[in-house]
């Protein structure tokens, strides 16, 4: 991404589907759920579209019918764990096929996939599409969780070394953890 959007999102990825994944954090032992807290669904579409990940035509089409927030919540938890869980050859890629051919998508001079209907529908369809695009691109592959134990968020690992999704926040965190305890250990170790 371009420029620094200002947001509540622990880490905002270049793929529409993570961003998805990644309605959900921890703050003071509570978790947080985007889709339904802080403006909700209609908030992140927004963000969405400022990160040029949906663009009007696609916002607008999507807004023509209702979008469920706990579907969006239910497809989430169900990716979150595939991801999380099972190996590359598992994923149930069918199911996200089964979206896209529920509700089409049809593309415009620019080759945007718009969905053929709004709502909740609609906007499962794009995240699949862009899924299956990814899962051909071998992108899953490349998808790791955050390994700073309260973040959830998910980020896609280009280099093959990356531990977290933000160094700026999760590994500054997890750095300065481990810094203290190798510090308390040390100390402890001097008074024995």
């Amino acid at each position: 991404m371009d420029g620094k959007i200002e947001t509540q999102y622990p880490y905002l990825s270049d793929y529409l589907f993570l961003n998805l994944l990644n309605t959900t954090k921890r703050q003071r032992s509570k978790r947080m759920d985007f889709l339904v807290d802080n403006g909700g669904v209609e908030e992140w579409l927004k963000l969405m579209q400022q990160l040029k990940l949906l663009d009007f035509r696609q916002v607008e089409k999507l807004k023509e019918l209702p979008i469920d927030a706990s579907e969006l919540q239910d497809f989430r938890v169900r990716w979150r764990g595939h991801l999380s869980q099972l190996e590359i050859s598992e994923y149930p890629l069918e199911s996200l096929a089964q979206y896209v051919k529920q509700v089409p998508l049809y593309f415009d001079s620019q080759l945007t996939p718009i969905p053929s209907v709004g709502g909740t529908a609609g906007l499962l369809s794009l995240v699949s599409f862009e899924m299956l695009r990814g899962a051909k691109e071998d992108l899953f592959e490349k998808v790791k969780k955050c390994g700073s134990a309260p973040c959830y968020s998910f980020f896609v690992d280009v280099s093959g070394k990356r531990k977290w999704c933000s160094m700026e926040v999760c590994g500054n965190r997890e750095k300065a953890k481990k810094q203290y305890l190798k510090k308390k250990d040390s100390q402890a170790q001097q008074q024995q």
